[in-house]
């Protein structure tokens, strides 16, 4: 039995397709639930569509400041009220920043769907943070920037992302600069939220014992006085790559991180990209691990990944390995790469790849909270909710061909490289 027949099997008389709704409300937002009967517990989530390449660059890293200030309460309830709150139901509430959207999600028992839907839009609506907390959150962030500089491997991916996109939003740190974060006021991230935070970049996403209507109604009417507002304008990056960058750092390793500009998240190519990625550093059973690790022994970490934004997408190799082996090391890189974009994959290679991909959607759909993040960025990102069967037909469809055609259109161009470590 193939994937797409064992999820049908598994669902019952429930569909996909009945199973997810989306609603589309006055102003934009976007409603999106799915019904899973028998779950005992809710997944809740709010997907801003503003993120880090949205911002100034006075205000650097201000999603990623607003993200931490609005689980501080409103002006209805306290931060210990949402921490007490979320502690008695015994769920999770968290948040992240990207690129392009902030997500704030909370998952609760499904009987407390109440309280998780109503807190998270309460602080998405209508934030009461005072400039004391903004104050004590900028010393948490400034110490969140130590830590990632002290960290190689974030170093290294920073430096590269900024190659990538020199003088672009998208090079920038998400969590901004020590500058910008000292520097913006309450009052420009009052003015920040009061700006994007809108119904047009909102969508608001549910997965449980739900009923569809009821939920759309309710966030209709919690979100009542938040105006349509706007989308952001983005322009896609130009200009050149930087070739090399070197940060010293007196450290025992060298870490390597090497990138090219790939197809955008709307690209007919964008799958074949991902399993391309997976049979060059995806897995344990993939080239880059196979051959750098366990045949060679030069780093304990090596991986690829790829990256994809509304306009443009990135792919990317990580490892790192004694200073005085990492020639051997970027030849060997390099060697797999090549051989990978001239000849494609096996038979096997590919099998693995695809299989891969498959099953970690299948398993995915056993948590409420994934299926939520799943749908939440399908409505954000593509206005609609691909089909898991689409997904794992689009998968499946994957050649050596295409991943040979991909993946040397891919490094043919343009190759950033960042290195961070020792002097020598």
């Amino acid at each position: 039995m193939n994937p797409s027949d064992l999820i049908r099997a598994a669902s019952g008389s429930h569909t996909e397709s009945d199973a997810i709704r989306v609603s589309r409300l006055d102003g934009g937002l976007r409603v999106v639930t799915e019904l899973m009967p028998s779950s005992r517990s809710a997944a809740v989530g709010v997907w801003v569509g503003i993120g880090n390449r949205d911002e100034p660059k006075r205000l650097a890293g201000v999603s990623h400041f607003l993200e931490h200030l609005l689980f501080k309460g409103s002006s209805t309830r306290t931060s210990r009220d949402i921490a007490e709150g979320i502690d008695a139901t015994g769920g999770d509430l968290n948040a992240f920043t990207s690129k392009e959207y902030t997500a704030f999600h909370a998952r609760v028992p499904a009987w407390e769907l109440d309280f998780g839907l109503d807190t998270l839009l309460d602080v998405i609506a209508d934030p009461g943070f005072s400039d004391a907390e903004v104050d004590a959150e900028r010393q948490v962030i400034l110490e969140e920037l130590a830590w990632s500089a002290d960290t190689p491997d974030d170093v290294v991916h920073g430096v590269l992302a900024e190659s990538l996109f020199p003088d672009h939003p998208l090079g920038w740190e998400v969590l901004g600069s020590q500058d910008s974060v000292r520097s913006m006021s309450a009052d420009d991230i009052r003015a920040f939220h009061r700006e994007w935070y809108r119904r047009a970049n909102l969508v608001v996403s549910v997965v449980g014992p739900i009923d569809h209507d009821e939920v759309a109604s309710r966030v209709d009417s919690a979100l009542t006085g938040v105006s349509a507002g706007r989308r952001p304008d983005r322009t896609a990056p130009e200009g050149e790559v930087r070739p090399l960058m070197y940060t010293e750092r007196s450290i025992e390793q060298s870490h390597l991180a090497e990138g090219w500009r790939a197809p955008s998240q709307h690209s007919d190519d964008r799958y074949t990209l991902a399993v391309a990625s997976q049979v060059l550093g995806g897995g344990w059973s993939s080239r880059l691990f196979q051959e750098i690790r366990e045949k060679r022994g030069l780093s304990y970490s090596v991986f690829s990944s790829v990256g994809a934004y509304n306009d443009i997408g990135t792919m990317s190799i990580y490892a790192a390995t004694a200073p005085e082996r990492m020639d051997e090391l970027v030849r060997a890189v390099d060697e797999q790469l090549d051989d990978l974009a001239t000849n494609g994959p096996g038979a096997r290679e590919l099998e693995v790849a695809r299989g891969g991909f498959e099953g970690a959607t299948v398993l995915g759909l056993e948590d409420a909270g994934s299926r939520m993040a799943r749908l939440a960025t399908n409505v954000l990102v593509r206005d609609r909710v691909v089909g898991v069967d689409e997904y794992l037909t689009a998968v499946h469809a994957v050649t050596p061909d295409d991943v040979r055609r991909v993946l040397a259109g891919v490094v043919d161009g343009p190759k950033a490289r960042s290195v961070v470590g020792p002097s020598d």
